[in-house]
C-alpha cells in the first residue's frame, strides 16, 4: 500500500461520486449541518502519520482495526496451533463455520474432487471467498449438480499471510454469494529471502495413512529501495488414501451390532482370494412355490450354504478407497509482484495455478450377477423423459458354459441365472480418479491522486475439472462381450450368447479387453471462466467537526461463463446409471457501488454502503448496508450493522441444460414398511439362513437409488436476505479484550432442487413391477413359517408387497422457501507479558445458535420449528487456544468443542428417531446414547524450537487424547462429519530461511 500523499487543496470529484456520496450522507447531515461551519479555520495542512489498511467488507481504509462489522482474523501463528495444513481444516476449527463438504468425501457427490467453505450453515452457496479481496472462479462440477462453489483447495497454502472472516453479510460491498458472510485469503504484500518447508503426518491406528507438504517460497526486490518486489511460491500436497483393508473392522462399535453380517459378508478366509479364479454359482426359480434355487458351479472349492442352496463365494478385495478417503496430489504455484511506476503509482501482479488429482481405487472386480429384482435406471440427455434400463442378462439352456445340474435346468426350460467374478483385469481397473486444473490472473494499478487513493485491476481466472469413472456398463462394450442377446418369449427374460465373445472360465487378456470395453472409463468435463474488469477510488470528501468524511466509488464488469458439454455415451443412455449432467450458460454482470464513512461526532461514526447489480434477465438488484460504530468508553465501543443480500441464480440454476442420473437415499415408505415386515420376521427365525436373509432384508428398500431428472429453471428470481448484527468490543485492561456480537440472517426465495420425499414436488414418477426377487422373498418366508423348528409364530396373513420400487422421479428448481437463523459470537482474547518467563496468549471463541428455523413452503409460520439442537446443528461450538512463547521456544495448546445434539433432524423427524425409540435415520444408536449425538471435542499440543535463527523445527499432536468418533447412523461414513476416524496424528515440520 502507498502511503497517503499530502495534497490538501486537491479533491477528486465526478458527477457520479458527487450523486451517492449525496445519497449516502443524507442520514447523517441533520446531526452534522449545526456543527458545519465551526472548524473552517482548522489546519488542513494536518495528516494523519497512521498507515492506513483496507478491512475486509469495506472499501475504504482505515486507521483503526475495529469496524461496525465484525471481522475474525486468524493469523498464520493461529493456523500452525490448529495444526491445520489446509484452508479446509482452518475452517473446520472455526466456530461460525460447519463443517463443509471435504474433497475425500466427495466421490459420487457431482463436485467430486473439491472442498467447501459453509459459514453459519448456509452452504457454500451463502459464502463469498475471495483471494486479496478479489473473486476466484467457480469449481467446474457444482454440488449436488446445482450449487457452484470456489474450491478451497485450490488456494495457495503457503503463501498465506492470515485469514479475515467477515462473518455478516456484504452483498452492498461485493455482490452475489455473500449473505452469510466472506472469507477472505490474504497472501504476503511482498517476500525476500528463499524459505523451505515441509510437514509430514502420521497416524499409527492406520498404517496408510500419510499427509504431506512441502512448500518453497523465494522473492527479491525491496519496494522502498529497488522500487520492485517480487516472489513464488510452489506449493506440494498428498495424502495416501484408506483401503477398506484398513478401514473395514474400524467402524464405531455399533455399525456392527447395526449390520452383523457386514464382515461375514466380506468372505474373508472363506471365499477364493483374490486372482484366484472362481467358478461362480448357478440359480433358478421354481415355477410352483416361486422360491429361488441356488447351485454352487461344478469345481467350486468355496461352498456357501445359504437358505436357497449354495453358492461358490469370493473373497472382497479389500484396497477399495471410496470410504476411507482417496489419494489426492495437489500442487500450488502463486506468483507474485509489486512495482512503483512513481511516487503516486504502482503496479501489481499476481498468478495462480492450481493442479489437483484424485484418485479412488473402487475395489473389488464387478461380478457378473444375472438381474432378478429391479433393473438399474436412469435418465439421460439425449433420451428425454424415457426411463433407461439395464439387466444383466441370464444364460440359455444351450450356452456352452451352462453347466448346471439338470434338476437346476428343468426349473425354468434350461434357462438359468448366473453369479461369477469378472476378475481378468484385476483389482486397480475400476474406480474413479478427479483432475481439476485451475488459474487466476490477476494485472492492475493503484496509486493516489492527491490524498484519494486508486485502484483498477483486471482479473481472468478460470478451471477445468474432469471426472473419470470407472464403475458402470456400457451397453454396446457389454453386449460385444455377452452378446448378441436373445429374449426368452415366454417370460421376456434377456439371454445371452450361447458362444459369447468372453469366455467364462479362464483369467485372460482377452477376456481384460472385454471387461475394459464392457466397464469403460469415461469422462466428465467442465469448464468455467470468469472475467472481471473492476475500478475503485477512495479518499476524503470533505472535514467535519468529528473527523474527517471518507467515500469509495466503484464498479464491476464481469463475464461468467459454464460448459459442461456431458460424455457423449452417457448422453445417449448407453453408461448405466450415468445419465451425468449438461450445462451450457453465459452471463454479462455489471454493478456500481459507493461507501461512506462518516464521523458524525467524536464517538459516533457511520459507514454506509450501496450496491447496484445488474443481471441478464433480472431487475437492478440495490443492496444497501448501514453500519454504526459508538465508542461509549476509551475501553468499550458499541456496533451494528444491517445489510441487505442477494444471491443469483447460478448458471446451473437457470441456464440451459440439466442433471440426468440417479437421487441416492431415496425413501419410498410404503415398499420400507413391506420389505422390514418381511425382514422383521426372518429375522427372528432359529434357522440361520433365514436371519441371514431377514439381514440383507432389513432397511433395503428404505434407501434406494431412483432415476431422477432435475430440470433448470430460467424463471428463477434471486435469493434475497436481510442481515443483522449488534455488539460490543471490550477492552478493560490493556491485557484483555472481549467482544460478543449478535447476528441475524433470515434468506427468502431460496434456490433449491425439488424434495422428492414430496409428493407435489415430483412432475412425473413411475414405479418398476413386483419383481421375482420379490416373490422368491415370500417364497421364503412361507417355507420359514411352515416349518417349526424355526421357532417363529407367524401371522395368519404374511405380509407381503402391494407395489414395486420407485424407477424414477422429474422435478425442476424452484424459488421456494425461507431461512431464519440468528445466534451469538463470542471472543475473548488475553495477553500476558511473564517477563523472563516470555508471553501468554490465551483465546476463547464461541458461536452459541438461538434460532435455525425454514419452511420449504410458501406459507406462514416454520413447519419444520426451530433445528437448534437437533442434528448437525448444535447450539454451541467453540475454540480454546493458548500459546506461550519463550525464548526459542513456541508452544501452543488448542481445543475444539462440538455441542452434542438430537439424533432427529427436526421436530417432524423426532416422531420417528427420539430417545424413546433409541434410533436415528430409522436404525438402532448405540446404547447409552439414545438422547442423542454426544458432545464432541479434541485437543492439539504444538511445540516449536527455533535453535537457529534460519531453523524452525516443530512437532504437533493432533487429537492428543486419542479420542475414537461415537457411532453415527445419519452419515454415511458411520460417524459425523466434524470428527475423524485416525485416532492420534503426529505431525512433525521443519523450516529453514536461507
Amino acid at each position: 500500500m502507498l502511503p497517503a500523499r499530502r495534497n490538501p487543496t486537491r479533491c477528486l470529484f465526478t458527477p457520479l461520486s458527487l450523486a451517492v456520496a449525496s445519497a449516502l450522507i443524507a442520514i447523517a447531515a441533520p446531526a452534522l449541518a449545526q456543527d458545519a461551519g465551526k472548524d473552517k479555520d482548522k489546519d488542513k495542512e494536518k495528516t494523519t502519520e497512521l498507515a492506513r489498511v483496507e478491512v475486509t467488507g469495506s472499501n475504504i481504509r482505515r486507521t483503526d482495526v475495529e469496524t461496525a462489522s465484525p471481522v475474525q482474523v486468524i493469523s498464520k501463528q493461529d493456523i500452525q496451533n490448529m495444526g491445520a495444513r489446509t484452508l479446509l481444516q482452518v475452517l473446520d476449527n472455526l466456530p461460525a463455520a460447519r463443517p463443509a463438504q471435504v474433497d475425500s468425501k466427495s466421490l459420487f457427490t457431482g463436485s467430486d474432487g473439491a472442498s467447501q467453505a459453509n459459514l453459519r450453515g448456509l452452504g457454500p452457496q451463502g459464502t463469498l471467498v475471495l483471494l486479496n479481496g478479489r473473486r476466484l472462479s467457480y469449481y467446474g462440477a457444482p454440488s449436488g449438480f446445482q450449487t457452484q462453489f470456489v474450491n478451497i483447495d485450490a488456494i495457495p497454502a503457503a503463501a498465506i499471510e492470515r485469514m479475515e472472516v467477515l462473518t455478516d453479510g456484504a452483498s452492498a460491498v461485493y455482490g452475489t454469494d455473500a449473505v452469510a458472510g466472506v472469507i477472505n485469503v490474504i497472501t504476503k504484500r511482498s517476500y525476500q529471502g528463499l524459505e523451505v518447508s515441509g510437514t509430514w503426518d502420521t497416524a499409527p491406528r492406520f498404517d496408510s495413512y500419510g499427509e504431506k507438504q512441502a512448500s518453497i517460497t523465494g522473492g527479491f526486490g525491496d519496494l522502498s529501495r529497488d522500487r520492485y518486489n517480487v516472489y513464488a511460491s510452489v506449493n506440494l500436497y498428498e495424502r495416501d488414501g484408506i483401503p477398506d483393508s484398513e478401514w473395514y473392522d474400524k467402524n464405531p462399535a455399533q455399525f456392527y451390532v447395526n449390520n452383523p453380517d457386514y464382515i461375514k459378508n466380506l468372505r474373508l478366509g472363506t471365499g477364493s482370494a483374490p486372482g484366484v479364479f472362481n467358478p461362480g454359482y448357478y440359480f433358478a426359480f421354481d415355477p410352483v412355490t416361486k422360491a429361488r434355487v441356488d447351485e454352487a458351479a461344478p469345481g467350486c472349492k468355496n461352498v456357501l450354504q445359504v437358505s436357497s442352496g449354495t453358492r461358490c463365494i469370493w473373497q472382497t478385495w479389500m484396497n477399495r478407497q471410496i470410504n476411507g478417503g482417496a489419494d489426492s496430489r495437489r500442487v500450488t504455484a502463486y506468483v507474485n509482484g509489486h512495482f512503483v511506476v512513481n511516487d503516486a503509482t504502482e503496479a501489481f501482479a499476481e498468478v495462480t495455478y492450481t493442479d489437483i488429482d484424485l484418485r479412488a481405487n473402487g475395489g473389488t472386480p464387478r461380478a457378473y450377477g444375472t438381474t432378478t429384482g429391479n433393473p438399474q435406471s436412469w435418465f439421460s440427455r439425449n433420451t428425454g423423459n424415457t426411463v433407461n434400463q439395464f439387466l444383466y442378462p441370464f444364460l440359455g439352456p444351450n450356452n456352452e458354459y451352462n453347466h448346471a445340474s439338470p434338476e437346476l435346468k428343468a426349473l425354468m426350460g434350461g434357462v438359468v441365472g448366473l453369479g461369477y467374478l469378472l476378475q481378468d483385469v484385476g483389482g486397480n481397473h475400476f474406480g474413479q480418479r478427479n483432475t481439476d486444473k485451475s488459474y487466476r490472473a490477476v494485472a492492475g494499478l493503484r496509486g493516489s491522486i492527491g490524498d484519494w487513493n486508486w485502484e483498477t485491476a483486471f482479473a481472468t481466472a478460470g478451471s477445468h475439472s474432469v471426472t473419470y469413472q470407472t464403475t458402470n456398463v456400457n451397453l454396446r462394450g457389454f453386449e460385444k462381450a455377452f452378446g448378441p442377446y436373445t429374449v426368452d418369449p415366454g417370460t421376456g427374460r434377456v439371454i445371452i450368447s450361447d458362444h459369447p465373445a468372453y469366455k467364462f472360465g479362464e483369467l485372460s487378456e482377452a477376456n481384460a479387453a472385454l471387461i475394459r470395453e464392457a466397464f469403460p472409463t469415461f469422462d466428465i468435463q467442465s469448464w468455467t471462466r470468469l472475467h472481471t474488469l473492476d475500478g475503485k477510488i477512495e479518499g476524503p470528501l470533505f472535514d467535519l467537526p468529528a473527523g474527517q468524511v471518507r467515500a469509495a466509488f466503484g464498479f464491476n464488469a464481469t463475464r461468467e461463463t459454464f460448459y459442461t458439454p456431458g460424455n457423449q455415451d452417457a448422453a445417449n443412455g448407453l453408461i448405466t446409471q450415468q445419465g451425468g449432467s449438461w450445462f451450457d450458460g453465459k452471463r454479462n454482470t455489471y454493478a456500481l457501488f459507493s461507501e461512506a464513512v462518516v464521523p458524525i461526532t467524536d464517538k459516533l461514526e457511520l459507514d454506509a454502503a450501496l450496491r447496484l447489480d445488474k443481471y441478464p434477465g433480472f431487475s437492478a438488484n440495490l443492496a444497501p448496508k448501514i453500519g454504526l460504530k459508538y465508542q461509549a468508553l476509551p475501553q468499550l465501543m458499541l456496533r451494528g450493522t444491517y445489510s441487505e443480500g442477494f444471491r443469483a441464480p447460478s448458471l446451473a440454476e437457470s441456464g440451459t441444460g440439466g442433471v440426468y442420473a440417479q437421487i441416492g437415499g431415496y425413501r419410498d415408505e410404503t415398499r420400507c414398511a413391506e420389505t422390514n415386515a418381511i425382514a422383521g420376521l426372518l429375522r427372528q427365525s432359529a434357522r440361520g439362513v433365514d436371519k441371514d436373509l431377514g439381514n440383507s432384508l432389513w432397511n433395503s428398500d428404505c434407501s434406494r437409488n431412483v432415476a431422477r431428472m432435475t430440470q433448470p429453471n430460467p424463471d428463477l428470481k434471486p435469493e434475497k436476505a436481510r442481515i443483522a448484527t449488534l455488539g460490543f468490543v471490550l477492552e478493560p485492561t490493556d491485557w484483555l479484550s472481549l467482544s460478543a456480537d449478535y447476528w441475524f440472517v433470515y434468506r427468502r426465495n431460496e434456490i433449491v432442487a425439488p424434495n422428492y420425499s414430496k409428493p407435489e414436488e415430483i412432475s412425473a414418477q413411475t414405479r418398476f413391477p413386483i419383481t421375482e426377487t420379490d416373490l422368491a422373498n415370500l417364497a421364503a418366508l412361507a417355507s420359514m413359517c411352515a416349518d417349526p423348528a424355526s421357532g417363529v409364530t407367524c401371522p395368519t396373513t404374511l405380509p407381503g408387497y402391494s407395489t414395486g420400487n420407485v424407477a424414477s422421479v422429474i422435478g425442476q428448481y424452484k424459488n421456494r422457501g425461507r431461512t431464519l437463523i440468528d445466534g451469538l459470537d463470542v471472543d475473548a482474547r488475553g495477553r500476558f507479558d511473564l517477563g523472563e518467563w516470555g508471553r501468554l496468549n490465551v483465546g476463547v471463541a464461541a458461536t452459541i445458535a438461538n434460532r435455525n428455523m425454514y419452511n420449504s413452503d410458501d406459507a406462514d409460520g416454520w413447519y419444520y420449528g426451530n433445528f437448534v439442537g437437533y442434528y448437525n446443528n448444535p447450539r454451541l461450538r467453540a475454540t480454546f487456544n493458548t500459546n506461550w512463547t519463550y525464548g526459542n521456544w513456541d508452544t501452543g495448546f488448542y481445543i475444539n468443542y462440538v455441542g452434542g445434539t438430537k439424533w432427529a433432524y427436526d421436530r417432524i423427524d423426532a416422531e420417528d428417531n427420539n430417545a424413546e425409540t433409541c434410533t436415528g435415520s430409522y436404525v438402532d444408536v448405540s446404547p447409552g446414547q439414545c438422547s442423542g449425538a454426544p458432545a464432541w471435542w479434541t485437543a492439539n499440543l504444538s511445540v516449536n524450537w527455533r535453535p537457529v535463527e534460519k531453523l524452525s523445527v516443530g512437532v504437533t499432536v493432533k487429537n492428543l487424547f486419542n479420542r475414537l468418533p461415537f457411532y453415527d447412523p445419519n452419515d454415511w461414513m458411520n460417524f459425523a462429519g466434524y470428527t475423524n476416524n485416525f485416532g492420534r496424528i503426529y505431525s512433525v515440520t521443519a523450516t529453514y530461511r536461507f
